[in-house]
């Protein structure tokens, strides 16, 4: 607890000073949370067991499955290629929502959050600071989680197009990014705020076309689906390794995670404000 006492001020210190720029204070918490390296010895390797078995589930699944109509599934050849990807990309939604509430519930408590408030540092890029490490964490491990899935299951790969999935993967995550802060901002303006967040995250995966397709949605939660740029980064990423235009999903997806960060920020600002009017910065 010192020890992220004493970063948080230390970087607080100098942007009062005028000598970090935002991206400066972002590089502080990131350099924080490597020093700390609890979240990448531990999640990483329980994470990726935890997704190999899932992969496994759904591979024996996929055996005793007729074969679907590859339309069905946005191209993929197998009913396993489909949903091994919509698991892939969910490890990014994981690790960069689950962690930003749990990351704040913990900040809370050891009074980290109320200290850091308390320096000249904007919400906006306190959020993005707590956020940006989870989501480059969840970037690795959804890349080794496609990596075990073809190396070892067979994941079809012959005609992807490794710079659109990059792309897509790369704005997925901020995306997600943007998700994770809006998650956090309920869990800290609001006591119940973290299990709806958690409850969320179990959400936009089943509306975001993770393990079937969306056209067996009822009409009105298909509208919703279309929505989520969860579902778009998705999309591209299917498109993208079957070898598919995935130009137009990119741009899509850019659009909307341009509009979606910006709020999420705000909304982290407010929830800040409310809880430190209501004195409920730190709980224990």
């Amino acid at each position: 607890m010192s020890a992220r006492l004493a970063a948080v001020r230390g970087a607080g210190s100098e942007a009062a000073a005028g000598g970090v720029s935002a991206p400066g204070v972002v590089s502080a918490f990131i350099r924080r949370d490597l020093a700390e390296g609890r979240l990448f010895r531990v999640s990483v390797v329980l994470d990726l067991g935890y997704g190999l078995v899932n992969l496994l589930i759904f591979w024996f699944i996929s055996r005793v499955l007729h074969h679907p109509d590859p339309v069905a599934l946005d191209g993929a050849a197998t009913f396993f290629d489909f949903v091994a990807v919509g698991l892939a990309f969910m490890l990014v939604v994981q690790a960069t929502c689950t962690q930003a509430i749990s990351r704040i519930q913990e900040h809370q408590r050891t009074g980290t959050l109320e200290a850091t408030t308390a320096l000249p540092v904007s919400g906006h890029v306190v959020a993005v600071g707590w956020g940006v490490y989870p989501m480059l964490l969840g970037i690795v491990r959804s890349a080794l989680y496609l990596g075990l899935a073809q190396m070892l299951l067979g994941l079809t790969v012959g005609h992807a197009d490794w710079l659109g999935v990059t792309v897509v993967l790369v704005l997925g995550a901020v995306a997600a990014l943007g998700l994770g802060i809006a998650l956090a901002a309920l869990a800290v303006g609001y006591a119940h705020g973290a299990a709806a967040g958690r409850l969320a995250v179990v959400g936009v995966g089943f509306l975001s076309g993770t393990y079937f397709p969306v056209a067996s949605l009822p009409v009105p939660w298909r509208w919703i689906s279309a929505a989520l740029p969860t579902r778009m980064a998705i999309d591209g990423l299917r498109t993208a390794l079957t070898g598919g235009a995935w130009g137009a999903i990119a741009l899509l997806l850019a659009a909307a995670t341009a509009v979606c960060l910006p709020c999420s920020t705000w909304l982290f600002t407010r929830a800040l404000a409310r809880s430190r009017r209501k004195g409920t910065l730190a709980r224990g």
